[in-house]
Protein backbone atom coordinates (compact mmCIF):
# COMPACT_ATOMS: atom_id res chain seq x y z
CA UNK A 1 0.00 0.00 0.00
CA UNK A 2 1.76 3.15 -1.09
CA UNK A 3 1.92 5.87 1.29
CA UNK A 4 1.39 8.64 -2.04
CA UNK A 5 -2.51 7.14 -2.13
CA UNK A 6 -3.22 8.56 1.24
CA UNK A 7 -1.11 11.22 1.56
CA UNK A 8 -0.28 12.86 -1.84
CA UNK A 9 2.55 14.54 -0.11
CA UNK A 10 4.72 11.99 0.32
CA UNK A 11 7.23 10.29 -1.93
CA UNK A 12 9.30 7.35 -1.48
CA UNK A 13 12.43 8.04 -3.90
CA UNK A 14 15.68 6.33 -2.98
CA UNK A 15 17.19 9.66 -2.96
CA UNK A 16 14.64 10.88 -0.07
CA UNK A 17 16.77 10.74 3.24
CA UNK A 18 15.51 9.10 6.57
CA UNK A 19 15.57 12.63 7.85
CA UNK A 20 13.24 13.73 5.31
CA UNK A 21 10.70 11.49 5.88
CA UNK A 22 10.52 11.49 9.26
CA UNK A 23 10.26 15.01 9.14
CA UNK A 24 7.20 14.94 6.98
CA UNK A 25 5.36 12.14 8.47
CA UNK A 26 5.66 14.37 11.76
CA UNK A 27 4.28 17.42 10.31
CA UNK A 28 1.36 15.18 9.36
CA UNK A 29 1.28 13.95 12.90
CA UNK A 30 1.44 17.03 14.16
CA UNK A 31 -1.49 18.47 11.96
CA UNK A 32 -3.65 15.04 12.62
CA UNK A 33 -3.21 13.96 15.82
CA UNK A 34 -4.08 16.10 19.38
CA UNK A 35 -1.67 15.72 21.90
CA UNK A 36 -3.25 13.38 23.89
CA UNK A 37 -3.28 11.05 21.34
CA UNK A 38 0.56 11.74 20.87
CA UNK A 39 1.51 10.28 24.74
CA UNK A 40 2.80 6.84 25.13
CA UNK A 41 -0.32 5.11 26.59
CA UNK A 42 -0.04 1.91 29.03
CA UNK A 43 -2.32 0.57 31.46
CA UNK A 44 -1.98 1.83 35.70
CA UNK A 45 0.06 -0.11 37.41
CA UNK A 46 -0.40 1.31 40.68
CA UNK A 47 -3.19 -0.90 41.28
CA UNK A 48 -1.66 -4.25 41.18
CA UNK A 49 1.10 -2.81 43.17
CA UNK A 50 -1.03 -1.88 46.05
CA UNK A 51 -2.59 -5.26 45.67
CA UNK A 52 0.61 -7.30 46.26
CA UNK A 53 1.58 -5.24 48.90
CA UNK A 54 -1.77 -6.28 50.76
CA UNK A 55 -1.28 -10.15 51.01
CA UNK A 56 2.39 -10.70 48.54
CA UNK A 57 2.23 -14.01 49.84
CA UNK A 58 -0.97 -15.29 48.54
CA UNK A 59 0.15 -16.93 45.70
CA UNK A 60 -0.32 -21.06 45.62
CA UNK A 61 2.38 -22.70 46.43
CA UNK A 62 2.71 -25.35 43.57
CA UNK A 63 1.16 -28.35 45.78
CA UNK A 64 -1.44 -26.54 46.69
CA UNK A 65 -2.51 -25.53 42.86
CA UNK A 66 -2.25 -28.94 42.47
CA UNK A 67 -4.56 -29.76 45.48
CA UNK A 68 -7.27 -27.17 44.53
CA UNK A 69 -6.99 -27.74 40.56
CA UNK A 70 -10.36 -29.29 38.86
CA UNK A 71 -9.69 -30.61 35.09
CA UNK A 72 -12.39 -30.03 32.34
CA UNK A 73 -12.17 -32.64 29.18
CA UNK A 74 -11.28 -30.62 26.28
CA UNK A 75 -14.17 -32.06 24.26
CA UNK A 76 -16.72 -31.00 26.64
CA UNK A 77 -14.94 -26.77 26.40
CA UNK A 78 -14.82 -27.80 22.15
CA UNK A 79 -18.47 -29.50 21.93
CA UNK A 80 -20.43 -27.42 24.37
CA UNK A 81 -18.65 -24.36 25.59
CA UNK A 82 -17.51 -22.86 22.74
CA UNK A 83 -20.96 -23.49 20.84
CA UNK A 84 -22.51 -21.59 23.67
CA UNK A 85 -20.64 -18.97 23.59
CA UNK A 86 -20.95 -18.90 19.74
CA UNK A 87 -24.87 -18.53 19.98
CA UNK A 88 -24.09 -15.98 22.35
CA UNK A 89 -21.71 -13.80 20.21
CA UNK A 90 -24.82 -14.16 17.31
CA UNK A 91 -27.73 -13.22 19.90
CA UNK A 92 -26.05 -10.03 20.99
CA UNK A 93 -24.79 -8.83 17.54
CA UNK A 94 -28.63 -9.25 16.53
CA UNK A 95 -29.67 -7.63 19.89
CA UNK A 96 -27.39 -4.44 19.19
CA UNK A 97 -28.62 -4.35 15.72
CA UNK A 98 -32.18 -3.24 16.88
CA UNK A 99 -31.03 -1.30 19.67
CA UNK A 100 -28.84 1.36 16.81
CA UNK A 101 -31.69 1.23 14.96
CA UNK A 102 -33.93 2.87 17.56
CA UNK A 103 -31.54 4.79 19.07
CA UNK A 104 -31.07 6.20 15.56
CA UNK A 105 -34.76 7.07 14.90
CA UNK A 106 -34.55 8.91 18.32
CA UNK A 107 -31.49 11.00 18.00
CA UNK A 108 -32.25 11.93 14.02
CA UNK A 109 -31.91 15.34 15.72
CA UNK A 110 -28.37 15.40 16.38
CA UNK A 111 -27.31 14.52 13.15
CA UNK A 112 -29.53 17.25 11.42
CA UNK A 113 -31.60 13.97 9.39
CA UNK A 114 -35.25 12.83 9.68
CA UNK A 115 -34.21 9.89 8.23
CA UNK A 116 -31.29 8.27 9.58
CA UNK A 117 -29.24 6.23 7.28
CA UNK A 118 -26.94 3.10 7.62
CA UNK A 119 -24.04 6.16 8.33
CA UNK A 120 -26.44 7.01 11.29
CA UNK A 121 -27.61 3.62 12.13
CA UNK A 122 -23.29 2.92 12.40
CA UNK A 123 -22.35 5.36 14.37
CA UNK A 124 -25.25 4.38 17.44
CA UNK A 125 -23.80 0.94 17.55
CA UNK A 126 -20.19 2.83 18.35
CA UNK A 127 -21.99 4.95 20.77
CA UNK A 128 -23.36 1.88 22.27
CA UNK A 129 -22.88 3.02 26.09
CA UNK A 130 -22.84 -0.47 27.50
CA UNK A 131 -19.56 -1.21 24.97
CA UNK A 132 -18.36 2.30 24.57
CA UNK A 133 -16.86 5.00 26.98
CA UNK A 134 -15.93 7.76 24.29
CA UNK A 135 -16.33 11.16 25.69
CA UNK A 136 -18.31 14.11 23.86
CA UNK A 137 -15.35 16.26 23.64
CA UNK A 138 -12.99 13.37 21.81
CA UNK A 139 -15.63 12.52 19.27
CA UNK A 140 -19.21 13.60 18.74
CA UNK A 141 -21.76 11.45 16.57
CA UNK A 142 -21.92 13.88 14.03
CA UNK A 143 -18.31 13.88 13.56
CA UNK A 144 -18.19 9.93 13.51
CA UNK A 145 -21.09 9.77 11.03
CA UNK A 146 -19.50 12.25 8.57
CA UNK A 147 -16.52 9.49 8.39
CA UNK A 148 -18.39 6.91 7.81
CA UNK A 149 -20.75 8.28 5.26
CA UNK A 150 -17.34 9.04 3.39
CA UNK A 151 -16.27 5.55 3.57
CA UNK A 152 -19.60 4.41 2.22
CA UNK A 153 -20.20 6.75 -0.22
CA UNK A 154 -16.88 5.62 -1.92
CA UNK A 155 -17.88 1.84 -1.95
CA UNK A 156 -15.70 0.96 0.99
CA UNK A 157 -16.44 -1.47 3.96
CA UNK A 158 -16.04 0.44 7.14
CA UNK A 159 -13.18 -0.54 8.78
CA UNK A 160 -12.40 -0.76 12.38
CA UNK A 161 -8.47 -0.78 13.93
CA UNK A 162 -7.98 -1.81 17.36
CA UNK A 163 -4.39 -2.24 19.05
CA UNK A 164 -4.70 -4.40 21.48
CA UNK A 165 -3.86 -8.51 22.66
CA UNK A 166 -0.35 -7.96 23.20
CA UNK A 167 0.27 -10.59 25.11
CA UNK A 168 0.48 -11.87 28.51
CA UNK A 169 3.53 -11.18 30.05
CA UNK A 170 5.63 -13.67 32.18
CA UNK A 171 4.52 -11.87 35.80
CA UNK A 172 3.09 -14.75 38.34
CA UNK A 173 0.94 -11.96 40.06
CA UNK A 174 -0.75 -11.39 36.81
CA UNK A 175 -1.22 -15.37 35.38
CA UNK A 176 -0.06 -18.65 35.36
CA UNK A 177 1.19 -18.61 32.43
CA UNK A 178 1.64 -17.05 28.80
CA UNK A 179 -1.23 -18.29 26.67
CA UNK A 180 -4.49 -16.57 26.03
CA UNK A 181 -7.51 -18.25 28.62
CA UNK A 182 -11.17 -17.17 29.01
CA UNK A 183 -10.76 -13.49 29.60
CA UNK A 184 -9.25 -13.23 25.52
CA UNK A 185 -12.09 -15.21 24.82
CA UNK A 186 -15.26 -13.69 25.89
CA UNK A 187 -13.16 -10.03 24.83
CA UNK A 188 -13.24 -11.84 21.79
CA UNK A 189 -16.47 -12.48 21.98
CA UNK A 190 -17.43 -8.67 22.43
CA UNK A 191 -15.14 -7.76 19.19
CA UNK A 192 -16.71 -10.39 16.84
CA UNK A 193 -20.53 -9.16 18.12
CA UNK A 194 -19.29 -5.67 16.95
CA UNK A 195 -18.05 -6.99 13.83
CA UNK A 196 -20.85 -8.61 12.97
CA UNK A 197 -23.15 -5.86 14.23
CA UNK A 198 -20.92 -3.20 11.73
CA UNK A 199 -21.30 -5.62 8.64
CA UNK A 200 -24.67 -5.89 8.82
CA UNK A 201 -25.54 -2.42 8.77
CA UNK A 202 -23.28 -0.98 6.43
CA UNK A 203 -24.10 -1.65 2.73
CA UNK A 204 -20.53 -2.20 1.57
CA UNK A 205 -19.36 -4.33 4.75
CA UNK A 206 -17.31 -4.19 7.59
CA UNK A 207 -13.96 -4.87 8.35
CA UNK A 208 -12.42 -5.21 12.25
CA UNK A 209 -8.86 -5.83 12.82
CA UNK A 210 -6.76 -6.75 15.99
CA UNK A 211 -3.36 -5.14 15.68
CA UNK A 212 -1.86 -7.37 18.12
CA UNK A 213 1.23 -5.37 18.83
CA UNK A 214 3.05 -8.05 21.33
CA UNK A 215 6.15 -7.97 19.08
CA UNK A 216 6.79 -4.11 19.09
CA UNK A 217 6.58 -3.80 22.42
CA UNK A 218 9.18 -6.58 22.45
CA UNK A 219 11.73 -4.06 22.08
CA UNK A 220 10.71 -3.06 25.94
CA UNK A 221 9.48 -6.65 27.37
CA UNK A 222 11.20 -9.19 26.00
CA UNK A 223 8.58 -11.62 25.46
CA UNK A 224 10.57 -14.32 23.14
CA UNK A 225 8.77 -13.85 19.94
CA UNK A 226 7.66 -17.64 19.93
CA UNK A 227 5.34 -17.29 22.80
CA UNK A 228 3.77 -13.94 21.37
CA UNK A 229 3.10 -15.58 17.88
CA UNK A 230 1.33 -18.90 19.97
CA UNK A 231 -1.00 -16.02 21.15
CA UNK A 232 -1.74 -14.42 17.95
CA UNK A 233 -2.31 -17.92 16.81
CA UNK A 234 -4.55 -19.03 19.80
CA UNK A 235 -6.76 -15.56 19.22
CA UNK A 236 -7.39 -16.47 15.31
CA UNK A 237 -8.48 -19.94 16.39
CA UNK A 238 -10.77 -19.05 19.03
CA UNK A 239 -12.37 -16.82 16.10
CA UNK A 240 -13.07 -19.32 13.91
CA UNK A 241 -14.76 -21.22 17.27
CA UNK A 242 -16.74 -17.92 17.59
CA UNK A 243 -17.82 -17.82 13.92
CA UNK A 244 -16.55 -14.47 13.13
CA UNK A 245 -13.71 -15.23 10.70
CA UNK A 246 -14.95 -13.47 8.19
CA UNK A 247 -15.51 -10.36 9.81
CA UNK A 248 -12.66 -9.93 12.37
CA UNK A 249 -9.19 -10.21 11.96
CA UNK A 250 -5.86 -10.16 13.78
CA UNK A 251 -2.88 -8.73 12.23
CA UNK A 252 0.59 -8.75 13.96
CA UNK A 253 1.10 -5.20 13.67
CA UNK A 254 4.81 -5.08 13.14
CA UNK A 255 3.98 -7.27 9.91
CA UNK A 256 1.28 -4.78 9.52
CA UNK A 257 3.43 -1.90 9.11
CA UNK A 258 6.21 -4.28 6.93
CA UNK A 259 3.54 -5.07 4.22
CA UNK A 260 1.57 -1.45 4.06
CA UNK A 261 4.92 0.71 4.42
CA UNK A 262 7.02 1.62 1.96
CA UNK A 263 11.06 0.15 2.41
CA UNK A 264 12.36 3.48 3.02
CA UNK A 265 9.56 4.45 5.58
CA UNK A 266 10.12 1.20 7.47
CA UNK A 267 13.63 1.69 7.76
CA UNK A 268 12.99 5.20 8.64
CA UNK A 269 10.68 4.35 11.55
CA UNK A 270 13.47 2.01 12.91
CA UNK A 271 16.10 4.46 12.88
CA UNK A 272 13.38 7.26 14.35
CA UNK A 273 13.15 4.44 17.39
CA UNK A 274 17.14 3.80 17.80
CA UNK A 275 16.98 7.94 18.32
CA UNK A 276 14.27 7.58 20.52
CA UNK A 277 16.01 4.82 22.89
CA UNK A 278 19.02 6.69 22.74
CA UNK A 279 17.61 9.93 23.54
CA UNK A 280 15.09 8.37 26.77
CA UNK A 281 18.12 5.41 27.89
CA UNK A 282 21.19 8.68 28.32
CA UNK A 283 18.75 11.63 29.25
CA UNK A 284 16.73 10.27 31.75
CA UNK A 285 18.12 5.93 31.85
CA UNK A 286 21.24 6.88 33.47
CA UNK A 287 19.50 9.73 36.33
CA UNK A 288 17.68 6.65 37.47
CA UNK A 289 18.02 5.94 41.53
CA UNK A 290 17.23 2.21 42.12
CA UNK A 291 17.26 3.04 46.12
CA UNK A 292 14.62 5.06 46.15
CA UNK A 293 12.98 4.69 43.17
CA UNK A 294 9.34 6.14 44.42
CA UNK A 295 10.91 9.95 45.56
CA UNK A 296 12.90 10.09 42.53
CA UNK A 297 10.14 9.28 40.08
CA UNK A 298 8.32 11.78 41.90
CA UNK A 299 10.33 14.62 40.67
CA UNK A 300 10.86 13.47 37.58
CA UNK A 301 7.20 13.33 36.84
CA UNK A 302 7.23 17.16 37.12
CA UNK A 303 9.94 17.97 35.23
CA UNK A 304 8.33 17.52 31.70
CA UNK A 305 5.57 15.55 29.84
CA UNK A 306 8.10 12.53 28.57
CA UNK A 307 9.27 12.93 32.16
CA UNK A 308 5.92 12.31 33.26
CA UNK A 309 4.95 9.24 30.81
CA UNK A 310 8.19 7.54 32.04
CA UNK A 311 6.95 7.50 35.29
CA UNK A 312 3.85 6.16 34.93
CA UNK A 313 5.38 3.25 31.93
CA UNK A 314 7.77 2.13 35.06
CA UNK A 315 4.81 1.73 37.81
CA UNK A 316 2.91 -0.20 34.84
CA UNK A 317 6.04 -2.40 33.21
CA UNK A 318 7.19 -2.99 36.23
CA UNK A 319 4.52 -5.97 36.72
CA UNK A 320 5.11 -7.16 32.78
CA UNK A 321 8.93 -7.22 31.68
CA UNK A 322 10.60 -10.50 31.11
CA UNK A 323 13.11 -9.86 33.74
CA UNK A 324 16.57 -11.53 32.80
CA UNK A 325 17.01 -13.28 36.44
CA UNK A 326 13.93 -14.81 36.96
CA UNK A 327 14.21 -15.54 32.91
CA UNK A 328 17.04 -17.99 34.05
CA UNK A 329 15.06 -19.27 37.05
CA UNK A 330 12.04 -20.50 34.63
CA UNK A 331 14.38 -22.00 32.26
CA UNK A 332 16.55 -23.98 34.89
CA UNK A 333 13.30 -25.32 36.21
CA UNK A 334 11.20 -25.95 33.44
CA UNK A 335 8.81 -22.93 35.18
CA UNK A 336 7.95 -20.89 38.01
CA UNK A 337 9.34 -22.65 41.06
CA UNK A 338 7.77 -21.00 43.90
CA UNK A 339 10.59 -19.48 45.19
CA UNK A 340 11.02 -17.17 42.07
CA UNK A 341 6.91 -16.61 42.76
CA UNK A 342 7.45 -15.67 46.04
CA UNK A 343 10.77 -13.51 45.07
CA UNK A 344 9.14 -11.52 42.46
CA UNK A 345 5.94 -11.09 44.64
CA UNK A 346 8.02 -9.80 47.02
CA UNK A 347 9.61 -7.79 44.38
CA UNK A 348 6.88 -6.29 43.33
CA UNK A 349 5.92 -4.99 46.85
CA UNK A 350 8.32 -3.52 47.94
CA UNK A 351 9.27 -1.16 44.60
CA UNK A 352 7.84 2.08 46.48
CA UNK A 353 10.36 1.11 49.52
CA UNK A 354 14.10 2.61 49.41
CA UNK A 355 16.25 -0.60 48.99
CA UNK A 356 17.67 0.14 52.69
CA UNK A 357 14.14 -1.37 53.81
CA UNK A 358 14.59 -4.83 52.65
CA UNK A 359 17.08 -6.01 55.69
CA UNK A 360 15.91 -8.98 57.56
CA UNK A 361 14.21 -10.65 54.35
CA UNK A 362 17.81 -11.84 52.56
CA UNK A 363 15.28 -15.44 51.83
CA UNK A 364 13.89 -13.26 49.24
CA UNK A 365 16.67 -13.17 47.10
CA UNK A 366 15.73 -14.98 43.80
CA UNK A 367 16.86 -18.78 44.76
CA UNK A 368 19.97 -20.25 47.03
CA UNK A 369 22.82 -20.92 45.30
CA UNK A 370 21.59 -17.91 42.67
CA UNK A 371 24.38 -15.46 43.40
CA UNK A 372 21.34 -12.92 44.54
CA UNK A 373 20.61 -11.31 47.65
CA UNK A 374 17.41 -9.59 47.66
CA UNK A 375 19.19 -5.79 47.43
CA UNK A 376 21.25 -6.79 44.73
CA UNK A 377 18.46 -8.47 43.06
CA UNK A 378 16.24 -5.90 43.26
CA UNK A 379 18.62 -2.98 42.34
CA UNK A 380 19.29 -4.93 38.89
CA UNK A 381 15.30 -5.70 38.49
CA UNK A 382 14.72 -1.84 38.81
CA UNK A 383 17.02 -0.79 36.46
CA UNK A 384 15.97 -3.62 34.22
CA UNK A 385 12.09 -2.21 34.51
CA UNK A 386 13.59 1.34 34.19
CA UNK A 387 15.26 0.68 30.78
CA UNK A 388 11.97 -1.28 29.51
CA UNK A 389 10.17 1.89 30.61
CA UNK A 390 12.53 4.16 28.32
CA UNK A 391 12.07 1.49 25.63
CA UNK A 392 8.68 1.28 25.56
CA UNK A 393 7.93 4.98 25.91
CA UNK A 394 10.61 5.30 23.13
CA UNK A 395 8.52 3.07 20.44
CA UNK A 396 5.42 4.53 21.38
CA UNK A 397 6.50 8.08 20.41
CA UNK A 398 8.22 6.76 17.31
CA UNK A 399 5.32 5.64 15.92
CA UNK A 400 2.79 8.26 17.36
CA UNK A 401 5.38 10.42 15.54
CA UNK A 402 4.72 8.98 12.33
CA UNK A 403 1.18 8.70 12.59
CA UNK A 404 1.73 5.00 11.45
CA UNK A 405 -2.25 3.94 11.81
CA UNK A 406 -3.45 6.54 10.05
CA UNK A 407 -1.01 6.42 7.06
CA UNK A 408 -2.27 2.65 6.81
CA UNK A 409 -6.01 3.31 7.27
CA UNK A 410 -6.64 6.56 7.10
CA UNK A 411 -10.25 6.52 6.68
CA UNK A 412 -11.09 3.53 9.33
CA UNK A 413 -12.43 4.47 12.80
CA UNK A 414 -10.14 3.76 15.39
CA UNK A 415 -10.80 1.69 18.33
CA UNK A 416 -8.60 2.10 22.13
CA UNK A 417 -8.69 0.87 25.66
CA UNK A 418 -7.38 4.18 26.55
CA UNK A 419 -9.92 7.31 26.04
CA UNK A 420 -8.26 9.94 23.46
CA UNK A 421 -9.88 12.24 21.15
CA UNK A 422 -10.40 11.44 17.67
CA UNK A 423 -11.06 8.05 19.05
CA UNK A 424 -13.62 5.47 20.23
CA UNK A 425 -12.87 3.79 23.84
CA UNK A 426 -13.85 0.22 24.05
CA UNK A 427 -14.38 -1.71 27.01
CA UNK A 428 -13.36 -5.51 26.31
CA UNK A 429 -14.44 -6.71 29.39
CA UNK A 430 -17.87 -6.89 31.44
CA UNK A 431 -18.70 -3.58 33.34
CA UNK A 432 -17.81 -4.52 37.14
CA UNK A 433 -14.14 -5.38 35.59
CA UNK A 434 -14.16 -2.53 32.45
CA UNK A 435 -11.11 -1.73 34.09
CA UNK A 436 -9.21 -4.41 33.14
CA UNK A 437 -7.85 -5.82 29.87
CA UNK A 438 -7.68 -9.59 28.95
CA UNK A 439 -3.83 -9.61 28.36
CA UNK A 440 -2.63 -8.40 31.83
CA UNK A 441 -5.35 -10.57 34.06
CA UNK A 442 -6.42 -14.06 34.45
CA UNK A 443 -9.91 -15.01 33.46
CA UNK A 444 -12.24 -16.84 35.31
CA UNK A 445 -16.25 -17.28 36.20
CA UNK A 446 -18.23 -15.71 38.57
CA UNK A 447 -21.49 -19.03 39.55
CA UNK A 448 -24.39 -17.14 41.01
CA UNK A 449 -28.43 -17.63 40.48
CA UNK A 450 -27.38 -20.41 38.36
CA UNK A 451 -25.39 -18.48 35.48
CA UNK A 452 -21.68 -18.05 34.75
CA UNK A 453 -20.66 -14.43 34.42
CA UNK A 454 -16.94 -14.16 33.44
CA UNK A 455 -14.52 -12.15 35.47
CA UNK A 456 -11.17 -10.60 34.78
CA UNK A 457 -8.62 -10.27 37.56
CA UNK A 458 -5.12 -10.52 37.95
CA UNK A 459 -3.88 -14.02 39.91
CA UNK A 460 -2.78 -12.68 42.58
CA UNK A 461 -5.96 -11.92 43.55
CA UNK A 462 -7.85 -14.66 42.49
CA UNK A 463 -5.84 -16.79 44.70
CA UNK A 464 -6.06 -14.55 47.67
CA UNK A 465 -9.83 -15.20 47.49
CA UNK A 466 -9.26 -19.38 47.09
CA UNK A 467 -10.26 -18.98 43.71
CA UNK A 468 -10.55 -23.02 41.95
CA UNK A 469 -8.28 -23.60 38.97
CA UNK A 470 -9.78 -25.17 36.26
CA UNK A 471 -6.95 -27.46 34.10
CA UNK A 472 -7.45 -28.75 30.52
CA UNK A 473 -7.92 -32.54 29.95
CA UNK A 474 -7.27 -34.68 27.53
CA UNK A 475 -5.97 -33.24 24.47
CA UNK A 476 -2.73 -35.42 23.61
CA UNK A 477 -5.47 -38.35 22.67
CA UNK A 478 -6.16 -35.86 19.49
CA UNK A 479 -2.20 -35.74 18.38
CA UNK A 480 -2.09 -32.84 16.12
CA UNK A 481 -5.97 -32.02 15.37
CA UNK A 482 -6.20 -28.44 15.06
CA UNK A 483 -9.21 -27.34 16.54
CA UNK A 484 -7.10 -28.80 19.69
CA UNK A 485 -4.13 -26.41 19.47
CA UNK A 486 -4.86 -23.98 22.07
CA UNK A 487 -6.22 -25.97 24.41
CA UNK A 488 -3.12 -28.30 23.86
CA UNK A 489 -0.92 -25.78 24.61
CA UNK A 490 -2.85 -24.58 28.06
CA UNK A 491 -2.20 -28.46 29.58
CA UNK A 492 1.21 -29.18 28.63
CA UNK A 493 2.13 -26.04 30.52
CA UNK A 494 -0.21 -26.60 33.67
CA UNK A 495 -2.05 -23.14 32.95
CA UNK A 496 -5.82 -23.14 33.57
CA UNK A 497 -8.16 -21.96 31.01
CA UNK A 498 -10.27 -20.36 34.03
CA UNK A 499 -10.52 -19.87 37.75
CA UNK A 500 -14.26 -20.37 39.01
CA UNK A 501 -15.65 -19.52 42.74
CA UNK A 502 -17.41 -22.55 42.55
CA UNK A 503 -16.42 -25.96 40.59
CA UNK A 504 -19.77 -27.79 40.63
CA UNK A 505 -20.77 -26.40 37.14
CA UNK A 506 -16.97 -27.72 35.73
CA UNK A 507 -16.83 -31.19 37.97
CA UNK A 508 -20.51 -31.42 36.55
CA UNK A 509 -20.27 -30.80 33.06
CA UNK A 510 -23.24 -27.72 33.10
CA UNK A 511 -20.69 -24.69 32.57
CA UNK A 512 -22.33 -24.19 29.08
CA UNK A 513 -25.78 -24.24 30.87
CA UNK A 514 -25.11 -21.00 32.64
CA UNK A 515 -23.23 -19.67 29.95
CA UNK A 516 -26.57 -19.30 27.92
CA UNK A 517 -27.91 -16.23 29.43
CA UNK A 518 -24.16 -14.27 29.78
CA UNK A 519 -24.28 -11.32 28.09
CA UNK A 520 -21.08 -10.42 25.67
Amino acid sequence: MSLTSHTGALTTEPAQSAAALIGAQRALSERDLHEEQRKSQISDGHRLIRNVRRHPFALYSQGEFATKAVGMDADYWLDFVLPTLRANVSRAAAGKVDAALARARKRHGEYGTARPGAPEVIAEALFDTKWFRTKKDHLTRAELRDRIRGVIARGEPVQLVFPVFSRKPYSPVKNRGAAPDTAELHSLARCAALAHVIDVLSPTGGRFTLLADGRKYNRACRTPDSVVEDYQSTLRDWIGELGASDVLHVADYEEWLRDGLSTDLFQARQQHYATWEKRLLTSYGELFDPEDPRSWLAGLADHDEIGSQLVHTFWSIATSANYEAFATARDEHGGWPDAARRAYAYYVASLPRRLSGHRGRPDMGLAAGAGYDVTTLHRTLRREAWQAACRYVAISLADRDLNLIRQLAPDAVKLTIHGKPGELHLVTATSKDANMTAQHSTGGYSISGGQAKPTYSYLIDREARGEIPVLIKGTPRHGSDPRHRALARLEATGQPIAYVDDAEPVLRHTLHRMLERTEI
